[in-house]
């Protein structure tokens, strides 16, 4: 449910012409949309203090997949030397994920986030309908297609996270069921044309501590009326819940709930130094303002989020900005991904 500004002057079409009339063939305009009043960020209706939920196997992949692939995974399995395995041959060392951004964050868009070990995928947060081609073909370039991803891991559903789900249709789609059940009450109340304003209050209390709150809202309502589809979060029958589906191997969850109740930054252990694949609990690396975004659930809950997450050793990918290297809790500068 994020969308931003940029911080630059506007030279183009205003930010709400985005909001409100999206291309219909699926691509914005690619002028700067302008700088806006904005709000820091949001939170929602239970604060829970910062929690781990551990680790655990990974689940089967669900569905058949097309012949090709099913004789492929079928010889990948008989074969000892394969990398599916050696990950389950004791005597060999565990080879850690591979962490790749596919599609880099930015202040109109969500980051999202490819790992893989052997014939492991998982993507990361999906995006948004109009960024489907861009995620395709970025896997594309790394010799992979839908079918070849296991998982879909989502950090909270807010509708630049969470739209492009349906790319995937036999992956597992893990998620908190508490940000999931909050994100879609939200947007079906703020859908409600008489009473939105005062039913955004239930998942926004802290909405009057802000300047222009009524402005942010209503421009929010506008995106969500535009970009709201619930079809695009995949099959039901295919979300795993985070508070009773454990991630595979050296995957772990941390819940970071200032953003939206219930939303989970992904920890990646591997032989080196650990990745934070923050999502919203870290917007930015230094420059949140300029991402316009909802105000969150919970600011203090939110800020010490954020500087957990700071304070960690490691490669830092923010929802909404460059990856970065953190060392002794020191930012040391971004990581360039290969580009797309």
């Amino acid at each position: 449910m994020d969308f931003a500004t940029s911080s630059e002057q506007n030279s183009g079409e205003p930010f709400s012409s985005w909001i409100e009339k999206p291309n219909k063939r699926g691509k914005l305009p690619t002028s700067d949309l302008g700088r806006s009043p904005f709000l820091a960020h949001i939170p929602a209706a239970e604060v829970h203090q910062t929690a781990r939920i551990g680790y655990g196997a990974l689940p089967l992949l669900l569905g058949a997949l097309y012949v090709a692939r099913q004789e492929e995974h079928a010889m990948d399995k008989s074969d000892s030397t394969s990398p599916d395995a050696q990950l389950h041959d004791p005597s060999m060392k565990t080879p850690s994920w591979k962490t790749e951004v596919l599609l880099p964050g930015s202040w109109r868009g969500a980051t999202c986030t490819l790992l893989s070990r052997g014939n492991h995928h998982i993507v990361v947060d999906t995006g948004m309908p109009h960024e489907a081609r861009r995620l395709l073909e970025a896997l594309e370039k790394r010799g992979l297609h839908p079918t070849d991803i296991r998982m879909v891991i989502n950090t909270h559903f807010h509708v630049d996270h969470v739209l492009n789900n349906c790319l995937f249709p036999q992956s597992d789609i893990y998620g908190s069921q508490q940000s999931y059940e909050w994100c879609c009450q939200a947007y079906a109340d703020l859908l409600d044309e008489q009473n939105w304003e005062k039913l955004s209050l239930k998942y926004y209390p802290e909405s009057s501590d802000y300047e222009k709150a009524t402005e942010l809202m209503g421009a929010l309502r506008r995106f969500a009326l535009r970009w709201w589809d619930r079809k695009r979060l995949g099959d039901p029958s295919h979300f795993r819940w985070i508070e009773s589906h454990p991630l595979p191997d050296d995957l772990e969850f941390l819940v970071t709930n200032g953003h939206v109740p219930g939303h989970a930054s992904v920890i990646v252990h591997n032989n080196e130094q650990p990745i934070i694949i923050a999502g919203d609990a870290l917007l930015t690396r230094e420059h949140d303002e300029n991402v316009f975004t909802m105000i969150p659930h919970n600011r203090e809950q939110f800020q010490q989020d954020r500087a957990h997450i700071l304070a960690r050793i490691g490669r830092i990918v923010p929802g909404h900005d460059g990856e970065f290297a953190n060392h002794n809790g020191a930012a040391q500068g971004k990581i360039n991904s290969p580009p797309d």
